[in-house]
């Protein structure tokens, strides 16, 4: 493996681990403490959380997009024709799902709104998008 493919790997990694540890533990930590944070401070976590998500989702889409190519999903029906090429746009799926579900999570926290449902479902977006990970990295189903 060269190093572009190891560091592309690494990134794309480190980045969905952030990304989804951050949301889980929103989803964990912030119901109980928000409601009692100056506004300040609720906009700064939600803040946070936001830039995180929005930093994530750009790296995996650079890494994802030549992780593709790589693969060779690119050619032919590799991507709509396969079950691992099924597993790939269903993570593309739910990874704009996450996306979106922090985002106006990020929002309601900031404007002092109740969030914990966004922050549950996105959770369980995460937890989904690591499910699907390793069945992509076991083979595919």
């Amino acid at each position: 493996m060269a190093v572009t493919e190891t560091v592309v790997y690494a990134l794309h990694l480190l980045f969905a681990g952030l990304w989804t540890g951050s949301v889980m533990y929103a989803a964990v930590a912030f119901p109980g403490v928000v409601d009692g944070l100056p506004s300040k401070a609720r906009e700064t976590l939600a803040g946070t959380l936001r830039n995180v998500s929005r930093a994530s989702a750009t790296v995996l889409f650079l890494t994802g997009g030549y992780m593709l190519t790589l693969a060779g999903y690119t050619e032919g029906d590799a991507l709509t024709g396969t079950g691992s090429g099924h597993l790939v746009l269903a993570m593309v799926v739910l990874w704009l799902a996450l996306a979106a579900l922090t985002e106006v999570a990020g929002g309601r926290l900031a404007d002092g709104e109740d969030a914990t449902s966004l922050l549950y479902g996105a959770a369980v977006v995460a937890a989904l998008l690591l499910l699907d990970a390793s069945l992509l990295i076991a083979g595919g189903v």
